[in-house]
């Protein structure tokens, strides 16, 4: 089905209320080739719809092996698998994107950073 632009504006305007941040990881490369990590910054932000209580319907509807902890709609197309999102102090992995006529569906789970062990 055809979903014109001016609709999904519409559908924007009215139902993406809430602003998530795309995050990315800093990291410098010292003199003798060494890695800092330097911590997560704010890349981006996009304004979508986010939900926390349909997570199981969402898992069975679309066949996810797995749980999660966040669905977002949102017209935002500039994701990509694993990138980090942030929503209210706590940062997603994004674990799937899945995309239909009148929206695109982010679903992630609760992000837990690596930590090294020297």
């Amino acid at each position: 089905m055809f979903i014109p632009k001016t609709m999904k504006q519409k559908i924007a305007n009215t139902f993406y209320d809430k602003e998530v941040l795309v995050l990315e990881s800093k990291s410098i490369q010292d003199s003798e080739g060494g890695i800092s990590y330097k911590g997560l910054t704010s890349k981006d932000s996009f304004m979508g719809n986010v939900s926390f209580s349909n997570n199981k319907t969402i898992q069975e509807d679309y066949g996810l092996d797995y749980e999660i902890d966040i669905s977002i709609t949102t017209d935002y197309d500039k994701l990509k698998h694993h990138d980090l999102i942030k929503f209210k102090d706590i940062i997603y992995d994004v674990s799937d994107i899945i995309i239909s006529d009148s929206h695109i569906l982010i679903v992630g789970v609760k992000w837990q950073q690596e930590v090294s062990k020297d």
